[in-house]
């Protein structure tokens, strides 16, 4: 009986953070259906050169739900994502990407003004109303620091299976 009782005990410390699919439904009624096109013309969007994203390559593995004893975000929901690295891109791409993502602002996104003052600045978050996101990042590799990784990422807030 008592160990029966320590293992009960052991599950109540597993403590949930996040929405339920049914929060998600009740609150803004997003599914994984209606998100992926959305993020995948987002991503169109805001990407310097032509490409075409389909639905179905959006990521739809990332969790909205966070447990004490896991480091992973669990789902469902889900929040959908798609992204793209450009390895040394050139001022022209990169100053095509900064146009693309502040032409997004016509659509509604706005700038989320970085906390950190020493960030680099072409690494840049938008985000819509809705909790749509488009986003760039920089960053540099190797052993001197010679790669430049850019990256860009389009994502859509918590939305129910």
């Amino acid at each position: 009986m008592l160990a029966f009782s320590l293992v009960l005990t052991g599950c109540a410390l597993v403590d949930e953070h996040g929405p339920t699919n049914e929060d998600i439904m009740r609150r803004s009624g997003l599914t994984v259906a209606k998100s992926t096109p959305i993020v995948a013309d987002n991503f169109e969007l805001i990407w310097p050169e032509g490409l075409s994203v389909d639905p179905a390559m959006v990521d739809t593995s990332t969790g909205c739900r966070s447990r004490m004893d896991s480091i992973t975000m669990d789902g469902p929901p889900w929040r959908p994502s798609y992204q793209r690295e450009q390895i040394n891109p050139t001022q022209e791409f990169l100053d095509r990407a900064m146009a693309n993502l502040e032409a997004m602002t016509a659509r509604g996104f706005t700038l989320v003004p970085s906390q950190n003052p020493g960030q680099d600045p072409v690494s840049r978050y938008y985000r819509d109303a809705r909790g749509f996101s488009v986003s760039s990042s920089r960053s540099r590799v190797g052993p001197d620091k010679q790669q430049v990784r850019f990256t860009m990422a389009s994502t859509s807030p918590c939305a129910a299976e």
